[in-house]
């Protein structure tokens, strides 16, 4: 499946993410996009932000490429060149002027609409217990939990793209492995771009990271996540329980710190910095022993 013609491609889209990322940094300095030491970051210097944009944006004209060449489907192009471009545009606006959460919310559920009415997905007989609206819009909300999930794992040096990163790299070794990845081909393709971007901007995120993926790349990246799972179930590639197992620890330090939130904190839906792997980072003061020993933890409970 993998042809050297298709390795240099996937070589061109990281060299482009480590050149792209090293010049936007630049950018980002001279018009002071960048994040500033308050009472909730963990960083102790201001920090350029919005990298995501780098590795988003070469992505989306990688899928755009693989579609002329007519190696993926319109509606793939549609969801993962067109949805994930809005995407990455909302986070980025968020990372200059930022958005508030209820506008934010919004544009999160249209996505989420996006992505199933591109797809198709067809609800009607799942359960006798809800209707097909009604599944339309718990599919949507579930796919809203998940973007802010992830942006709420990128919150120290490194964590969000090494998840990236960690989670891709699974997903193929699992299709690999358990399915013929020649029925999984178009799958498989948008997995190993998205694959090639993120190891290209891990350069300049790892910690200490010299510039931070923002909320254009958070969010970009959750879009994407919550597309390949809606992608993937309906069409029998990976199922919905190897997700969970695959998003592990980040997902579950998310959702159970929102949860408490919501219990304890009266604006439980603010800005904060109270999930377990940065109070460790806050504690330890050091984002590369917290971001290394999620990865080997994950790394166990996947074996």
């Amino acid at each position: 499946m993998i042809s050297l013609s298709f390795i240099t491609f996937l070589s061109i889209i990281y060299a482009s993410c480590l050149l792209g990322t090293f010049c936007y940094k630049k950018f980002a300095i001279k018009y002071n996009i960048v994040s500033n030491i308050n009472y909730r970051t963990l960083h102790e210097e201001p920090t350029p932000r919005g990298g995501g944009l780098v590795f988003g944006f070469v992505f989306i004209l990688s899928i755009f490429f693989l579609y002329f060449q007519q190696h993926i489907s319109h509606d793939l192009m549609l969801v993962f060149g067109v949805g994930s471009c809005f995407a990455g545009l909302i986070g980025y606006i968020d990372d200059i002027v930022s958005i508030s959460p209820f506008k934010k919310l919004i544009f999160q559920f249209l996505l989420a609409f996006w992505v199933l009415t591109i797809f198709r997905v067809d609800l009607v007989g799942y359960s006798s217990l809800l209707n097909s609206w009604q599944y339309f819009l718990v599919a949507s909300f579930l796919l809203v939990w998940l973007i802010n999930a992830y942006n709420f794992i990128d919150g120290i040096d490194g964590m969000a793209i090494s998840a990236a990163i960690l989670i891709i790299s699974t997903l193929v070794l699992t299709i690999y492995i358990v399915d013929d990845s020649r029925n999984s081909i178009e799958l498989m393709l948008i997995l190993l771009v998205l694959l090639a971007s993120c190891i290209g901007f891990l350069f300049f995120n790892w910690p200490t990271a010299s510039i931070f993926m923002g909320d254009s790349g958070s969010i970009f990246l959750g879009y994407c996540f919550g597309a390949l799972i809606v992608y993937s179930t309906i069409n029998d590639k990976i199922s919905f329980f190897t997700w969970l197992i695959v998003f592990g620890y980040y997902l579950s330090d998310t959702t159970i710190t929102t949860l408490i939130r919501i219990i304890i904190v009266k604006k439980w839906y603010g800005t904060h910095r109270s999930h377990a792997y940065q109070n460790l980072a806050r504690v330890l003061k050091n984002h590369s022993i917290v971001t290394n020993g999620v990865i080997i933890y994950h790394l166990l409970w996947l074996l």
